[in-house]
Order: structure tokens, then C-alpha cells, then sequence
């Protein structure tokens, strides 16, 4: 492991000063308001994805071919995306689901269960499936990407996720020794990435986070179809925050009838951001990185209580109503207080 990682690390140095000298791997973000958050850098160094897809390619066992194909398309998505070349929202979810179809049907991921009758007998049925599972991988995609605005905010939350899951590997035999070591992979690359990302140095960019993300629920389903007692729950404790954050962004625009494809500055993280602007005079790159920390920190106890009790559903269950009601409270009261209104 501390050879993995001072390769993983030589890597990551070799793939910024080449990005920074050739000035490749830039981020357009002219186009969204989204991305400008408490960024002083117009065109910031998107080096996330490269370094991620880079790392999986080399370092990750030939049984997973399959998976590091799908990789790179996800990552090719994430690049045109950050580039604005492809700048239609619906043309970009449909290349998504295109790739995560792809991924669902070759390895044969599928959810099992849920414990709720009516559903599981739904997700019995091999098309719904399909369709249930593609969607959960695209909502968990694009809250993901929601959740990039923000120094060490997706980065940080991933290495809690990942942690976790190490954990949880460790104990359980029937997990696969090539998804222990993507597992293994993962957490180094985006321990590595936080360091830098935590100071603003470097970012995800779409193509970073589509990755990270799809990679993490591709674990998380193997882990599910391999480990019966893992409950089902203990995924959602472990992905609620970028999933509810896409969701409740969609109703929100809804029910304000505002366009639904259209980026705007009110997600939680953006709300905690412009809330600590307005009441201090740090400089807005340092507030940023601040947001970002508290939101992680925030998530750190419901992730601790779902890794000790990743097979008890109900306690699981408890923790998702928990974290749905804190986020919702922060967010009236935020929304309130500071009328932040776009």
C-alpha cells in the first residue's frame, strides 16, 4: 500500500505539471454559475478525472477490463462536459445513461431488494430493474457533480464514503479480492487528490466526479449482490447526501417553476458558502474550503453509526430520516435568514 502510494502520488504530480505546462485539462466555466462559486480562478486545473481513469487503467487487475472501459467513457462524458463542448443538460444525461446502461448490463449489476414488498417484486422483474437500477446510478451521478463546487466538499465526503467501505471489506470474505482492490485504489487516489483539492489547487471537474461517483456505486452494488446481509440501507445512508441533493434541486426548480436543466447557486453547500460571506471579511477562496470542510464534517457521525451497522436496516433507516430532517433544517433556516433568493 505505501508503494501504491507513492507511485499513485509521482503520478498525480506528473499529470498536474503537464496539464499546467501544456495548459490542458482547463475547465470552462464561463458557462455555469454553478462552477464560479468561490473560485478566483477563471479556468481552474480539472486534473481529477485524468488522474482518477489514469490510476484505474494502470493499477487496477485485468479481471476488471470491462469496468476500466466504461471508465474512460465516463470520463470522455465528464470532458466534453467541462470543456462545453457538449453543453446541452439533456444530450449529457443521455450519453451518461448511455455508458451506465453499458456498465449495468455487462457486469450484471442489479439491485436485489429493498425490503419493502411491492418494490421488490418490481425490481424482480429484469426491465424494471434495468430501469431502476440505471436510474439510481444517474441520480447519484449528477448530485455528485452538484456537490463540486465546493474545496474538498465531494472529494471529502468520497474519502468517508470509501473509508467505510474499506472497512466493512475488510470483514467480509465474500467480497471479491479485485473489488477490495479497486476499494484499496480508490481511497489512496482520492486521498491524494484531497490534499491539493482541499487548498484549491486542483478539481474534479464533471469528468472527475462522474467517475468517482459511478466508481463508488459500482462497489457499493457489487458489495450488495455479493454480501446478502449488507442491507440495502446502509447504501442509501452512504450516498443520501448527493442523491437527496440532486432530487430535492429538481423539485425545488419544479415547484418554483424555474427550468430544471438550469444551474443555479442555491444548493446547501452554496447556501452555507454565501452565508459565511456575508458575515465575515475572509477571503472568499478560504470560505470556500471552510463550506466545503463543515458539510463533511456534518455527514462524518451518520456514516460512523451506518458503518458499525451496515447489516441492521431499521437503524439504518433512522439514520436516513436523521439526515433528510438536519439537511432540510439547515436548509430552511439558511434559506430564511440570509433570503438568498438565486
Amino acid at each position: 500500500m505505501n508503494i501504491n502510494f507513492v507511485l499513485l502520488l509521482i503520478l498525480f504530480i506528473f499529470i498536474f505539471f503537464i496539464s499546467k505546462k501544456f495548459n490542458i485539462l482547463r475547465e470552462n466555466i464561463n458557462y455555469s454559475d454553478h462552477k464560479k462559486l468561490g473560485k478566483a480562478n477563471k479556468a481552474p486545473i480539472i486534473v481529477g478525472g485524468a488522474f482518477i481513469v489514469t490510476s484505474l487503467l494502470i493499477f487496477l487487475p485485468k479481471n476488471l477490463i470491462f469496468f476500466k472501459i466504461v471508465s474512460i467513457s465516463i470520463f470522455l462524458v465528464g470532458i466534453l462536459s467541462d470543456k462545453n463542448i457538449v453543453s446541452s443538460p439533456k444530450l449529457r444525461l443521455f450519453l451518461q445513461i448511455s455508458v451506465i446502461f453499458f456498465l449495468v448490463h455487462f457486469e450484471k449489476l442489479n439491485i436485489t431488494g429493498v425490503n419493502i414488498y411491492l418494490i421488490d417484486y418490481l425490481l424482480s422483474i429484469k426491465y424494471f430493474n434495468y430501469f431502476f437500477s440505471i436510474l439510481c446510478f444517474a441520480v447519484l451521478v449528477n448530485g455528485s457533480n452538484f456537490l463540486d463546487g465546493l474545496n474538498g466538499l465531494l472529494s471529502g465526503y468520497f474519502i468517508l464514503v470509501l473509508t467505510s467501505i474499506f472497512y466493512i471489506s475488510n470483514y467480509n470474505t465474500n467480497i471479491s479480492n479485485d473489488i477490495k482492490d479497486l476499494i484499496n485504489l480508490l481511497l489512496i487516489i482520492i486521498i491524494i487528490f484531497y490534499t491539493f483539492n482541499l487548498f484549491g489547487v486542483v478539481y474534479l471537474g464533471d469528468s472527475g466526479s462522474y467517475l468517482l461517483s459511478m466508481s463508488v456505486g459500482f462497489i457499493l452494488i457489487k458489495i450488495h449482490q455479493d454480501v446478502n446481509f449488507v442491507s440495502p440501507y446502509y447504501i442509501a445512508n452512504l450516498l443520501w447526501y448527493p442523491a437527496f441533493e440532486n432530487l430535492f434541486s429538481l423539485l425545488r426548480r419544479f415547484l418554483k417553476k424555474n427550468k430544471i436543466s438550469t444551474a443555479d447557486k442555491l444548493h446547501l453547500h452554496q447556501l452555507i458558502f454565501r452565508s459565511l460571506r456575508s458575515k465575515t471579511n475572509i477571503k472568499d477562496k478560504w470560505i470556500n474550503t471552510v463550506s466545503g470542510f463543515i458539510v463533511v464534517i456534518l455527514n462524518i457521525p451518520s456514516i460512523y453509526v451506518a458503518t458499525y451497522y451496515y447489516f441492521h436496516s431499521m437503524i439504518l433507516l433512522s439514520i436516513i430520516f436523521y439526515n433528510l430532517s438536519l439537511y432540510l433544517l439547515i436548509y430552511y433556516f439558511l434559506s430564511k435568514n440570509f433570503k438568498l433568493k438565486k
